[in-house]
C-alpha cells in the first residue's frame, strides 16, 4: 500500500525544512550523522517555550542573554585554541562568520550593567565545563567533539534564531530598540543562508574525513546529544517555563499592536485630493 499523504505543508526552498531537504552535503558523512540527532535528542518544544519565556520581562531576557554569552564565550575560546585537524580548519574557515560572543556582550549591555552582574548559573556553568572538557579531549586524541557543540548552537541560530530578532524587539520594546538583539544577525553569511549552510555541511564532512575512526565520528554525535541536554537544563533552569512563555507571547502580541498603532495613517482619498 502507498504511504498516506503528508499533512505538513510543502517546505519552501529557503525555509529551514526546505534547506535540510534540498541539501546534498547532509545526505552523507558526518553531516548526515549530525542531522540524525534532530530526531534523537532535539527537544524543540522545550527550546521554543524557553525562548518565549525569555521574553516575559527585560530582566528574564537579560538572564537568558547572559547565559548565552557565557556559553558562547566558552565555546569560542575553546574553538580559538583548537589544534585538532578535525576542528581547526572548520573554525579557521567559519569563525569570523559564526562568532556570537561579541554581539551577545553588546546585547547584554543594553539591558544589564555588565556580564559580571550576571555570573554563570549552575546549569550554565555545567554547560561551559562540558564544552571545555570536549576541547581538552580533542587536544588529547585529535577528536572533533567541539564540532558537535558548534553544530548544536550555530545551526540553531541559522535555522531559527535569525527570525527571532523582530519578535524580541516587539516583546521588549521600548526597553530594547532597533538593532538589538545583534546576536541573531549573521550579516551576509545569514542572508545567503542556504549556500552558507551547505558550505557548513561540506566542512563538517571534511572534519569527519579527518577523524581516525567511526568511533571518533560517533563521539561527535554523542557530544551533540550532550549539548542538547545542557541546553534543556539552561532553558528550564529558571522554572515557570509555561507561564513565562505565555507572558512572553502576550508581550509579543502587545508589542505588535503598539507598532501598528504607531504606523503612519494612510490618507483618505478626499484628504489626498485636497
Amino acid at each position: 500500500n502507498p504511504p498516506p499523504p503528508s499533512l505538513a505543508p510543502p517546505a519552501t526552498s529557503n525555509s529551514s525544512r526546505g534547506i535540510l531537504q534540498a541539501s546534498v552535503e547532509n545526505k552523507t558523512g558526518l553531516s548526515r550523522m549530525l542531522d540524525s540527532t534532530l530526531r534523537e535528542g532535539h527537544d524543540m518544544k522545550t527550546f521554543g517555550l524557553g525562548t518565549a519565556a525569555s521574553l516575559a520581562s527585560v530582566e528574564r531576557y537579560a538572564r537568558f542573554t547572559a547565559a548565552m554569552y557565557h556559553v558562547y564565550t566558552a565555546m569560542e575560546s575553546s574553538l580559538d585554541a583548537a589544534k585538532s585537524p578535525a576542528v581547526a580548519p572548520f573554525w579557521s574557515s567559519f569563525g569570523g562568520d559564526l562568532r556570537r560572543s561579541d554581539a551577545l556582550a553588546l546585547d547584554l549591555a543594553d539591558v544589564a550593567a555588565s556580564s559580571s552582574s550576571h555570573p554563570p548559573t549552575p546549569a550554565t556553568r555545567d554547560y561551559m565545563r562540558a564544552i571545555e572538557a570536549a576541547g581538552a579531549k580533542d587536544e588529547e586524541d585529535g577528536g572533533g567533539r567541539l564540532i558537535g557543540h558548534a553544530y548544536c548552537r550555530y545551526f540553531a541560530d541559522l535555522m531559527g534564531g535569525q527570525f527571532l530578532a523582530a519578535p524580541t524587539r516587539y516583546a521588549l520594546s521600548p526597553a530594547i530598540g532597533e538593532g538589538t538583539p545583534r546576536h541573531y544577525d549573521f550579516g551576509a553569511f545569514g542572508a545567503e543562508r542556504k549556500a552558507s549552510v551547505e558550505r557548513l555541511y561540506a566542512s563538517f564532512n571534511e572534519a569527519g574525513d579527518a577523524l581516525a575512526s567511526e568511533a571518533a565520528r560517533r563521539a561527535v554525535v554523542e557530544e551533540v546529544l550532550l549539548a542538547y541536554r545542557h541546553n534543556v537544563a539552561v532553558y528550564t533552569e529558571e522554572g515557570a517555563v509555561w507561564s513565562g512563555a505565555l507572558r512572553g507571547a502576550a508581550n509579543l502580541a502587545g508589542g505588535v499592536a503598539r507598532a501598528k498603532l504607531q504606523m503612519p495613517r494612510a490618507a483618505a482619498p478626499s484628504e489626498a485630493a485636497a
